[in-house]
């Protein structure tokens, strides 16, 4: 009866890693591949074509920089978006170089839609009507472009997606945990004989609960280290078949959270089989 208690812990306790080592992974790759939609948060800052001189470039450039929400600025010349305009002509149609010469492009470069521009990247969407005023409050302002409606959206997902992984997670480490504490007093139940029986011989409530105790260590170590060995393979496995899809997504490596999965599995392992068996057995003490 014991063999199979024991057994049964293993097996409970290395599931609910598992499960939980899913989910976890899950949640990470999910906020890796949501970040990646961070280049939303930007605005470009247009400058009045009568202050383009460096002096009000470097003026202006130090007034946005000292806005609390702004994370990133880069200044981007007219010459430089024109440049990219005209790059992105060439891709959409190769017979547009024909139109091309040194009158063009000088013409195309004093036109008031080439203005100096400054590309601005802020911490946080939910303070961009702030920000927006400050930047119309600044000399030289001219007018803003932005991918504010992008952006609110991808934070709503992300705060979504966060609240509801974590749930899920809090939800699945409960059911762990219940469901340990009682295999685990399943197994110390069946020993219950022995205990009265060094009861009966004067032995103290230490010495009866240690092996008890170790017995849930040692049965939380080791379903760590099998459900670690199981979630790398589980993750390497899906991870390649995912990667064969070619589906464009990004991935975290598991070496880049590994260890702090392998640490949280020894953690949550050994916590369930000691305050399993620690409660079971003081139970028994007191009968």
């Amino acid at each position: 009866m014991n063999g199979v208690a024991t057994v049964t812990s293993v097996f409970v306790l290395t599931s609910c890693l598992i499960l939980m080592g899913c989910f976890g992974f899950f949640m990470h790759n999910v906020n890796i591949n949501l970040d990646q939609l961070d280049e939303f948060n930007t605005i470009i800052f247009f400058i009045d074509k009568d202050y383009s001189s460096e002096e009000d470039i470097e003026r202006i450039k130090g007034l946005i920089s000292a806005l609390s929400n702004v994370k990133y600025i880069e200044f981007i010349s007219r010459r430089e978006a024109l440049d990219q305009t005209l790059e992105e002509m060439r891709e959409y149609n190769a017979e547009f170089e024909i139109l091309e010469n040194e009158d063009f492009y000088e013409a195309l470069l004093r036109r008031d839609r080439m203005p100096d521009a400054i590309e601005i990247e802020y911490h946080d969407v939910r303070e961009i009507s702030t920000l927006e005023y400050q930047l119309k409050a600044i000399e030289g302002y001219d007018y803003l472009r932005n991918n504010t409606d992008i952006a609110e959206f991808i934070t709503n997902l992300k705060d979504v997606a966060t609240l509801i992984l974590v749930w899920f997670l809090a939800v699945l480490f409960g059911i762990a945990v219940f469901i340990i504490l009682n295999t685990v007093r399943l197994s110390v139940h069946s020993r219950k004989n022995e205990i009265v029986i060094m009861r009966y011989i004067g032995a103290t409530n230490f010495f009866i609960l240690f092996p008890f105790l170790l017995e849930g260590i040692i049965i939380g170590i080791f379903s760590a280290l099998t459900a670690y060995l199981l979630q790398w393979y589980i993750y390497k496995t899906a991870i390649d078949a995912l990667d064969s899809m070619a589906i464009g997504l990004k991935f975290a490596d598991f070496s880049d959270i590994g260890g702090f999965v392998f640490v949280l599995f020894i953690v949550v392992g050994v916590l369930c089989g000691l305050i399993g068996s620690s409660i079971s057995a003081r139970k028994h003490l007191k009968a």
